[in-house]
C-alpha cells in the first residue's frame, strides 16, 4: 500500500469507482470513503457511485498541499512538535543523502526532539552562514 498516493496515477478525463480508485491509487476502499466523507465529490445520479478522475486529482493535490509545513530560513522541522523550530544553538548536522540532496539535523530547543531538513546540496553554503554547520559522511550518521 503507497503510503502517499500519487495523484498522477489517475486519469483526469476518467470516471472511477470507489474500487478502481482504491486500485489506481494503491490504498484500500476504506480510505477511498473516508475522502468521500472528508469531501471528495461523488457523482450520485446512479449507482454504483463515481468519482470524477479530475476531481480525485484535484482533492488529493489540495490534502498534500495543505500537509507542507513552510519553514523559516533558520528553522527545522521537528518531528515531535510537528512544526518549523530552530535547532538548539543553531547546531546542526549535515548529511549527504544522494547526489543532490543533503539532510541537516539538530536539537529542537523546545523539546530537546530531533530536527531535520532536506536541503539541496548547492545550498549548504547558504545553510553554513546561518546554522553553525558539522559536516559529516553519510556512514557516520
Amino acid at each position: 500500500m503507497a503510503k502517499r498516493p500519487n495523484p498522477r496515477a489517475i486519469k483526469a478525463a476518467r470516471t472511477y469507482t470507489i474500487e478502481e480508485a482504491a486500485i489506481a491509487l494503491g490504498v484500500s476502499t476504506g480510505t477511498v470513503r473516508a475522502w468521500v466523507k472528508s469531501g471528495l465529490p461523488l457523482m450520485r445520479s446512479q449507482r454504483p457511485y463515481l468519482i470524477l478522475g479530475d476531481a480525485l486529482r484535484t482533492f488529493l493535490e489540495g490534502r498534500a498541499k495543505s500537509a507542507k509545513t513552510p519553514l523559516r530560513q533558520d528553522q527545522l522541522y521537528c518531528l515531535s512538535c510537528k512544526t518549523g523550530r530552530a535547532p538548539m544553538g543553531l547546531l546542526v548536522d549535515c548529511i549527504p543523502q544522494t547526489a543532490k540532496t543533503a539532510r541537516l539535523t539538530g536539537l529542537c530547543e523546545v523539546c530537546d526532539g530531533t530536527c531535520n531538513r532536506m536541503i539541496s546540496k548547492a545550498k549548504i553554503d547558504h545553510f553554513g552562514k546561518i546554522f553553525c554547520l558539522a559536516i559529516r559522511d553519510a556512514k557516520q550518521a
